[in-house]
């Protein structure tokens, strides 16, 4: 499905679903995936229980109910780091965003759309045309929200 682009804060988006790439280390601490954690720190609890009760996988994802959004802590990327180099891996976004499409909870409450930033382009290092075109195949029926400031 085609994305659609929307300027705003990703936290105070109106789309129920908030999605969001972590690495497989267990640590939420830059970018994103640390607002987040200080925002929904029940996301970050299952994630991290998750982490430290068998590991996490590429590609696996991690729902957590938040009460007013359903946060969607997809590993998209195995470490994490500062050396400008690419961390994300393409193969796990396609995963992640299949398991999104194919898994996502059926309650009316949360709508068909995951808002989401533009996963894996930031600190990742990943090139957001490749990661687009992934998003909008594995996609068929949750509509993805893009937020950009």
């Amino acid at each position: 499905m085609k994305i659609i682009y929307k300027n705003g804060d990703l936290l105070t988006c109106e789309e129920k679903i908030i999605a969001h790439g972590c690495n497989a280390q267990g640590i939420m601490g830059a970018g994103v995936a640390k607002a987040i954690k200080q925002n929904y720190p029940l996301a970050y609890k299952k994630y991290r229980a998750k982490y430290e009760e068998n590991g996490l996988r590429l590609g696996e994802i991690i729902w957590a109910d938040c009460g007013d959004k359903l946060i969607v802590n997809a590993v998209t990327q195995e470490f994490y780091g500062k050396q400008y180099r690419v961390y994300v891996s393409y193969d796990a976004i396609r995963r992640a965003m299949s398991a999104v499409n194919s898994r996502m909870p059926i309650e009316a409450k949360w709508g068909r759309a995951a808002a989401m930033p533009k996963i894996g382009a930031g600190l990742a290092g990943g090139d957001w045309p490749t990661i687009e075109k992934i998003i909008e195949e594995e996609l068929n029926d949750i509509q993805p929200v893009v937020y950009y400031l």
